[in-house]
């Protein structure tokens, strides 16, 4: 069995904080933005939903900053409760201008040490859950992590082949519950046509 070694996300990824508002400008370039709800909910980010995402606008330097690739993960960085902060996803598609919104934070794994997929799945385990609660700032109405606090997560690095087969395990079992919810909605719409 091989050993992990742990080591501070900052050591093996790249960490920056969103600032991009949902507002239009004329001057700026559409973009398709994920925002804080699109984190939140998804345990990743495909071609498949991006028709859903919303449409906005950003300046260069933001879509040079904050554009979104294939092997990326976003957290959220603010909530109102400590143990509802920092949930994650996997950014599976390259989706032409997808642009990642404020109140999250973008992680850009080194690909020759840490896959996206496997972080994605530790990102949402009861140990980063933890760390998330006693080190968010804040009190009473809102907390956030800090660039600092995101940075310092402690990450077990393992064998790249390793971490592969544990990412593919977590993303096959997502695919089978969107599958599945899609049926389902199916199910219902069908069910009120013939009510």
């Amino acid at each position: 069995m091989n050993k992990s070694k742990f080591m501070p996300l900052c050591k093996v990824a790249s960490v920056s904080i969103s600032n991009v508002d949902k507002k239009t400008s004329a001057n700026e370039s559409e973009v398709l933005l994920c925002n804080y709800v699109d984190v939140y909910r998804n345990w990743a980010i495909t071609e498949g939903i991006s028709s859903k995402l919303m449409k906005a606008t950003a300046n260069n330097h933001e879509i040079e900053k904050f554009s979104l690739h294939k092997g990326d993960v976003c957290i959220t960085k603010d909530s109102e409760t400590k143990d509802d902060i920092g949930m994650s996803t996997f950014i599976a598609d390259d989706i032409q201008g997808l642009v990642l919104g404020y109140h999250c934070a973008l992680i850009s794994p080194q690909k020759d040490v840490l896959d996206g997929k496997y972080l994605n799945a530790f990102l949402q385990t009861e140990f980063v859950r933890h760390y998330y609660e006693l080190n968010a700032s804040g009190s009473g109405q809102r907390y956030t992590l800090t660039l600092d606090i995101i940075g310092s997560i402690p990450v077990p690095v393992i064998p790249l082949a390793e971490q592969r087969k544990i990412g593919h395990i977590f993303s096959a079992i997502d695919r089978k519950i969107e599958s599945n919810k899609k049926i389902n909605d199916n199910l219902s719409y069908q069910s009120d046509m013939v009510a």
